[in-house]
């Protein structure tokens, strides 16, 4: 009998060995997932706190979890999966779906109208099979440093955060980043594990933007903005302003991660480089 519960940290023991079967391909530099810290890790923090965690539990070993969230965008509140792992030996049964329908609980408790979640194209059989669909499509975009306009408005003031220990409220929401993306970001810089900038941007006293810039290597800043109802007129100063941030860093190249749909709002200003992501974008109505 498989028992869906609260996830603990001593549940991380059972989660390497899920993990190595999953996870094989990431932190590839650092030859994969090899021990129990480094999977408590990906349980702590800032980046953490904010998260749903819900595990999958069978004879007294944990099989699987999921980890989730929701934020508010212009739809109401929205629901995040922010990843999905079974135990390879364990993935054609029903375990992933009782899961992804507990986690849905959860959200809908917390009155959300709908959950997003992006997955690679090799595990998108699976979310159709539980009533997820793809909509929309991610770019990734790219811009010589060299080529940053300078938009600046008397109107719209910057603040740089400093000191930091939580996730501020300006940057619980999605309008034109993608979903999850922004918060994602922020709680790395608060956790230090990269090096980088929170901005907000205001006029007046009303909240008209957001930013986040981090140092991703010699070469390349890594940035995610977002933008108010009041700052939509104002977005490219928004973007201009939170990628010049990383001037300091002398990187080569700024780039980011955005829904397709709002492409727009980048190109109307500077000619980036984009180009589609293989990751699919799901999405199913509570």
């Amino acid at each position: 009998m498989v028992t869906i519960r609260q996830g603990v940290m001593k549940d991380c023991k059972d989660l390497l060995e899920v993990y190595q079967g999953t996870r094989w391909f990431h932190k590839v530099r650092d030859g994969g997932y090899t021990t129990l810290e480094q999977v408590k890790e990906e349980h702590r923090g800032v980046a953490f706190e904010r998260w749903g965690w819900l595990v999958a539990e069978k004879q007294g070993k944990v099989i699987g979890e999921i980890v989730f969230r929701y934020e508010k965008n212009p739809t109401g509140r929205v629901g995040i999966i922010r990843n999905l792992d079974i135990d390879v030996r364990n993935q054609k049964t029903t375990i992933g779906t009782k899961l992804t329908r507990a986690a849905e609980d959860v959200l809908r408790k917390k009155k959300a109208v709908r959950v997003i979640a992006t997955t690679p194209p090799a595990a998108y059989n699976y979310w159709m099979k539980v009533n997820y669909f793809a909509r929309g499509s991610i770019l990734n975009i790219s811009l010589s440093s060299s080529k940053i306009p300078m938009k600046k408005s008397a109107k719209v003031k910057m603040v740089n955060l400093k000191d930091v220990s939580k996730l501020p409220k300006s940057m619980r929401f999605s309008h034109i980043a993608y979903p999850g993306s922004l918060a994602e970001l922020a709680a790395r810089v608060i956790d230090n594990e990269t090096t980088g900038k929170l901005l907000e941007f205001y006029s007046d006293s009303r909240l008209m933007g957001v930013g986040v810039v981090v140092r991703e290597d010699a070469k390349t800043a890594f940035f995610v903005t977002d933008v108010t109802k009041l700052g939509l007129d104002f977005a490219d100063v928004i973007i201009s302003r939170t990628t010049s941030a990383s001037s300091r860093w002398k990187v080569k190249k700024v780039r980011s991660i955005i829904p397709k749909d709002q492409l727009g709002i980048f190109t109307s200003f500077a000619k980036w480089t984009s180009e589609m992501s293989t990751d699919i974008p799901v999405t199913r109505l509570l």
